[in-house]
């Protein structure tokens, strides 16, 4: 894993940003609900949103953490992320596709070791970027798909998302790549969007696939409003590989 330290990157920043950003996707949310502040304090939605902040105080600590804690949380993600495939497929017969989907994203999630491997004195500046535009990314698109999606994605896809879903993905994952480099570390390149935003739709489509293929709604209940945690790292692990290839194929760093 990669040697570099996060003392560099400004944890007072990281927080405002943090906090300015909950507080907009609240304000943004509310509209849904036509104001009623009583039906979106019992919405999953709510759960969903209260939630980022334990999600965020995990990622603070692994990103403050010694390598070897890092690595640890990666080790300990995919065994959570199995727990939940191997419970679910227990109950299926497409099997054989629910694998072959795990193995990828299995795969495809561990490139941030790869990405520490090969980049070690850019690793904090890659690992804040990329989960950090990679969730704006998922939130924008969520938001855009709400309230300008008009034009759905083809049936085999996901025909409850809509193209414009896809576009507020990569408008959100250069948002946060501004971002990120403006009021928190420099970012190694805003190209970085790109495979950032394209690989985060990727990642999320494939999952909504598997799970339609697997009849659930969510891999398990792990993360209340999440869902499970390979529902929370599909996203994640598009963006990872994506970028790692990104950066091998353009030489920026």
């Amino acid at each position: 894993m990669a040697v570099s330290s996060a003392s560099t990157v400004p944890l007072g920043h990281l927080i405002i940003l943090f906090c300015v950003l909950l507080f907009l996707g609240i304000s943004l949310t509310l509209p849904l609900f036509r104001f009623n502040y009583r039906k979106f304090l019992c919405s999953s939605l709510f759960i969903k949103i209260i939630f980022w902040i334990p999600i965020f105080l995990v990622f603070l600590g692994i990103l403050y953490a010694r390598n070897s804690v890092r690595f640890g949380a990666l080790i300990v993600l995919m065994v959570a992320a199995f727990s939940e495939f191997v419970i679910v497929i227990q109950r299926q017969k497409t099997r054989l596709l629910l694998t072959l989907y795990f193995l990828i994203f299995a795969i495809a999630l561990t490139h941030f070791y790869f990405i520490g491997a090969a980049y070690e004195t850019k690793f904090i500046n890659l690992l804040v970027t990329i989960c950090f535009a990679t969730v704006l990314s998922d939130v924008t698109a969520f938001f855009f798909g709400n309230y300008l999606g008009v034009h759905k994605l083809p049936a085999l896809l996901n025909k409850n998302k809509s193209w414009e879903g896809v576009f507020g993905q990569l408008v959100g994952a250069l948002l946060g790549v501004l971002l990120v480099n403006a009021f928190v570390t420099p970012v190694v390149s805003i190209g970085l969007f790109l495979p950032l935003g394209i690989g985060g739709a990727l990642g999320d489509l494939a999952n909504s696939y598997a799970k339609r293929k697997a009849n659930i709604k969510d891999w398990s209940s792990a993360i209340p409003g999440h869902g499970g945690f390979i529902d929370r790292l599909s996203s994640l692990a598009g963006s990872a590989v994506l970028v790692f290839y990104f950066l091998k194929l353009t030489g920026i760093i």
